[in-house]
């Protein structure tokens, strides 16, 4: 995280073209978050953005993006005492900013990199929404097995609206 965060913002200082030194670490750091997530496997993020790649051939990163800090927002939510705020401060010290804002810092800072769309910008419809929830609930539970804190229906539908 340390990596791709900092190579971000230095992206998102000097210009796309400051990319071009970075792609070393990029690629290290890109090695290191597929052993983790082999180690600790996938949860909603990932869930929720295989719908959106499958019906709308977005990219998964891309994907995940377009959900990610929904996904943790709502984390926060349910359960701000638990792992997530050990998270949280990690993040805020990668980013300089309150731990209350880690996600919205993070994300504008996404932004210089790849600018998020709304899901609606995809082509997604309020119809694909309910497709969507029902697709993650009984199609993706294997992940959501792995989510910080248990995600009900209405849980996820309230976050592809949040989206929308």
């Amino acid at each position: 995280m340390e990596m791709i965060i900092s190579g971000y913002q230095i992206i998102a200082q000097k210009g796309p073209e400051a990319r071009t030194p970075l792609l070393g670490d990029f690629m290290i750091a890109s090695t290191f978050a597929g052993i983790a997530f082999g180690n600790a496997g996938c949860a909603a993020v990932h869930a929720m953005s295989y719908p959106l790649g499958a019906v709308y051939h977005v990219p998964h990163g891309e994907a995940n993006y377009a959900i990610f800090t929904a996904v943790y927002k709502t984390y926060q939510t349910l359960d701000p005492d638990g792992g997530i705020k050990e998270l949280n401060a990690f993040l805020a010290g990668l980013l300089g900013c309150e731990t209350a804002a880690v996600y919205d810092t993070l994300e504008a800072l996404l932004n210089h990199i790849l600018p998020k769309k709304a899901l609606s910008d995809y082509g997604v419809t309020p119809a694909d929404l309910e497709r969507f929830t029902e697709a993650v609930m009984t199609k993706q539970t294997r992940l959501m097995a792995n989510n910080y804190v248990p995600l009900n229906e209405d849980q996820v539908r309230a976050i592809y609206q949040q989206l929308y």
